[in-house]
């Protein structure tokens, strides 16, 4: 399959500036899991009156070692402008654990969406995962593999959709050409042979009767990402999956979620399109 480029939509103008000035609902460190880590705790933006509106939850990058809900408002205040509820997370960090706890916790923000967001405004069937780049992997490890929704008592089919961006989806190959998270840091979180990164790689996981995914890249990203993005949305379509795949003009690793959410931005053009067309 061939990369397409795509480029930025200027329909219904919105800049930064804009979105920070909208009156939306906003519910901050909401606890989804008992106990007192400060790791286990969300955000939600919604619209004001909101009712029966799709979800999409957001896991961020970081290298599986870094990262916090509170630097993606804006992305949460973008989802709302476009009527989308959206579920800013944080989960625990490497080092202090490893592999499957980062994406246990994923798993039980999914399964205190699916029992909560009614309250919000949301429909919990209609609950999309996404994330970038460390997040966009557990995004996809939560929806492909269905150990994770079977230990917090959800079914397979509770993921309508999937939004992996700039993700890493082998980790076997991203030990090896990864130019933001160092080798020792990816084993430290999930281990050094190639039986154990192979276990914790979406790619693993592909076959047929999954949700749709929408698989996005930076045109800057590093060679390497660009390729496991392109091989997996590829694997996705060979097994009979409804796959998107798309690269985004003038954006690399970091830009393609810095600078989401005004009208011009394609990034996010293409996750609504996406969240609305299968939430129907």
């Amino acid at each position: 399959m061939q990369l397409r480029a795509v480029s930025a939509r200027n329909e219904n103008p919105m800049t930064f500036h804009d979105l920070f000035k909208l009156d939306i609902a906003i519910e901050r460190d909401i606890r989804y899991l008992p106990g007192e880590n400060a790791r286990h705790l969300l955000d939600v933006y919604a619209p004001r009156n909101a009712a029966g509106l799709p979800v999409v939850l957001f896991f961020y990058g970081g290298g599986w070692r870094s990262g916090d809900k509170r630097l993606f408002e804006h992305l949460g205040r973008a989802f709302a402008a476009r009527g989308i509820i959206a579920v800013t997370v944080n989960y625990r960090l490497t080092p202090a654990v490893r592999s499957p706890a980062h994406t246990q916790d994923c798993a039980a923000a999914l399964q205190w969406a699916y029992s909560s967001i009614a309250g919000y405004g949301g429909n919990p069937e209609a609950i999309f995962l996404s994330g970038h780049s460390a997040g966009g992997h557990l995004g996809a490890l939560v929806t492909m593999d269905e150990r994770y929704l079977a230990e917090v008592g959800l079914a397979p089919g509770v993921v309508r959709g999937c939004v992996i961006i700039s993700g890493a989806t082998d980790l076997r190959l991203h030990s090896e050409t990864t130019v933001y998270t160092a080798k020792e840091y990816i084993e430290q979180a999930f281990g050094s042979t190639q039986e154990e990164l192979a276990a914790a790689s979406p790619i693993a996981y592909v076959r047929s009767g999954l949700p749709p995914f929408l698989v996005i890249v930076a045109e800057l990203d590093p060679p390497g990402l660009r390729e496991q993005g392109r091989r997996f949305a590829d694997s996705l379509r060979d097994a009979g999956n409804d796959v998107r795949f798309m690269s985004v003009k003038g954006r690399d690793h970091f830009s393609i979620v810095r600078r989401f959410g005004p009208s011009d931005d394609a990034t996010c053009g293409a996750m609504v399109d996406f969240i609305k067309h299968y939430a129907r």
